[in-house]
């Protein structure tokens, strides 16, 4: 029987894919919170809450371990996870958002046009809040495949 090629990541991959996915989650979500819900009243009406600049830093910061572990996946984790068929939809639908994210990320920073900017704004939040489905199902995708696996 041939060895099959695994593409399970190593556990330092999965805690940093999982810390920095989370926090970059946690921080967008707050941010998001705070800007729409949080607004401080000031002594000339609604003010942005003082925490809203943080937590936008806080999501620039983990951004960093973040494009580093989506780095690694394309380098080990996507080639031999590529002969995974069960897997592949879910794969590249999750490769898809991410570099939607990126993309939508990078335009929000970089591209001033204010036409331009509510539009990208909505799509990376929207896109952004619902990242962990997709991520939880390409996950246990992965994890029933395997325990199949070990059954035969």
């Amino acid at each position: 029987m041939p060895h099959r090629r695994t593409a399970k990541l190593a556990s330092w991959q999965i805690w940093l894919l999982t810390l920095s996915g989370g926090s970059l989650w946690l921080s967008g979500s707050a941010w998001l919170l705070l800007h729409y819900f949080g607004q401080t009243k000031g002594e000339f009406g609604p003010e942005i809450n003082p925490i809203e600049p943080w937590m936008m830093k806080l999501h620039g910061l983990v951004l960093i371990p973040a494009l580093l572990s989506i780095g690694g996946m394309f380098v080990a984790h996507i080639p031999k996870g590529w002969t995974h068929l069960h897997q592949r939809v879910a794969g590249i639908a999750l490769c898809a958002i991410l570099g939607l994210l990126i993309i939508s990320g990078y335009m929000l920073y970089y591209v001033g046009s204010e036409t331009v900017r509510p539009w990208t704004s909505i799509v990376h939040w929207s896109v952004g809040l619902g990242l962990p489905v997709i991520f939880v199902w390409h996950y246990l995708n992965g994890l029933r495949a395997r325990r199949r696996g070990r059954a035969k």
